[in-house]
């Protein structure tokens, strides 16, 4: 399921950028950066809708493009179980943007 997940979210993420920025390590980085944004939100206590507006407005300008996906990405994560709220959640996001 967390996999799957992953996968889903990383494509839908590859879909709102150029395809050939998505292999850039760094655009990876930033995805993986985005979760754990949203992941510190959630472990400050912020419910899923204020997690999604402030991490949308913490998005560097280079990073508009991933507004889109972040609402998704909210929603997958605040249905995580607390003890997958690990690092591990960042690196599979990651690992599955560099695979595209």
């Amino acid at each position: 399921m967390t996999r799957t997940a992953v996968v889903t979210i990383s494509m839908m993420i590859a879909l709102t950028g150029p395809v050939q920025a998505q292999t850039d390590d760094a655009e990876c980085r930033k995805q993986g950066q985005i979760a754990t944004n949203i992941m510190s939100e959630r472990k400050n206590g912020a419910n899923a809708r204020r997690a999604e507006r402030r991490v949308i407005r913490a998005l560097p300008a280079d990073s508009k493009n991933y507004e889109v996906a972040i609402p998704a990405l909210v929603e997958w994560i605040y249905s995580l179980p607390e003890e997958q709220m690990t690092p591990e959640v960042s690196n599979a996001l990651y690992q599955a943007c560099l695979q595209q």
